[in-house]
């Protein structure tokens, strides 16, 4: 038998494992547009508020595929009904980078909004799905929407939720043929075909993943906190905080109190160790100023005097 050479079936197999990932379709069936909506309005209103929504803790470093069908809740948001899902923002002392990606399947799409509450759960900023990004398919990768943002954690920025808006679902992104990714890897000409459009639906899948800014190569996305809140629904309510303390928890109170204390040195010691300035610098580079203001204010909190004049004097220096 006559056997084909080593390097050619290594060859081959590289560019039918290319071919594969630009032309693959997903196993499992995914519901219609129409389908996906009918669902949506036929489920139930979760909650009354914004602070009744069943909030999940997310954690850093950590990467969730998020399902939006009939199992996941619903909530009538100012912009329209949704199915949803929400995070607590884990306690960070500095910036998180939340990173989105929404596959584009079966010629259909979720593009989401995301939604930032403050630790009242009234809304500080949103990030429309018309600031994310069409992404080509990449290696095993399909073809996407995605986009990053980043979020420094604390009273202004605490909560977050993903969801659609009427207008987020009335809308459609067109993207590459895979008859034409497919002839690129093969290296052969493109075929004049019409780029196909994916709509914009209710259900299908969402990738977050929530990681240290640190560890993401200075990358800065636009800020999201300390801006002014986007009306978004007057009914909304904040959380009730009232609590009650008999007398005869006082001594547990104080203890609490004093273990409190501790933490909060604690916090203030790891915050004075973090080179602010090294980040304010990356901010600046990235042309996010209000990220470097916040930063300065965070340095100046953990004791380190003089940050909020650095910065000043840099920006007099970078203005022409």
């Amino acid at each position: 038998m006559k056997r084909a050479p080593l390097a050619l079936l290594t060859s081959g197999l590289l560019i039918t494992l290319s071919g594969c990932a630009a032309m693959s379709s997903p196993t499992t069936s995914t519901p219609s547009v129409a389908t996906g909506q009918q669902a949506l309005s036929r489920a139930a209103d979760c909650c009354d508020s914004l602070a009744s929504l069943p909030y999940q803790s997310l954690q850093n470093r950590q990467s969730l595929t998020l399902t939006f069908d009939a199992n996941t809740p619903a909530h009538h948001f100012s912009d329209g009904k949704s199915f949803f899902h929400a995070f607590a923002l884990p306690d960070s002392q500095q910036p998180v980078v939340l990173q989105i990606s929404s596959p584009i399947e079966q010629e259909q799409v979720v593009a989401p909004t995301l939604l930032l509450l403050d630790d009242n759960f009234q809304p500080v900023r949103r990030l429309g799905s018309d600031q994310l990004t069409y992404q080509g398919p990449n290696g095993f990768r399909d073809a996407r929407l995605g986009g990053a943002v980043s979020v420094m954690p604390g009273p202004d920025a605490a909560y977050i939720v993903l969801y659609t808006s009427d207008s987020d679902r009335a809308g459609s992104t067109s993207y590459e043929n895979p008859e034409k990714t497919y002839a690129r890897v093969r290296g052969l000409a493109e075929p004049a075909l019409p780029d196909p459009v994916a709509d914009h639906a209710a259900t299908g899948r969402v990738t977050l993943e929530i990681s240290p800014i640190s560890e993401n190569g200075n990358l800065l996305a636009p800020l999201m906190g300390r801006q002014s809140p986007t009306p978004l629904n007057a009914s909304q309510s904040a959380r009730n905080t009232t609590s009650t303390a008999p007398a005869a928890a006082v001594s547990a109170q104080q203890a609490t109190a004093a273990s409190s204390s501790r933490q909060r040195e604690a916090t203030r010691t790891q915050q004075s160790e973090l080179d602010y300035r090294r980040m304010i610098r990356a901010a600046l580079k990235a042309g996010d100023i209000e990220l470097a203001m916040q930063l300065a204010d965070r340095a100046e909190s953990a004791g380190q005097t003089g940050t909020r004049a650095w910065l000043a004097k840099q920006l007099r220096t970078s203005t022409p």
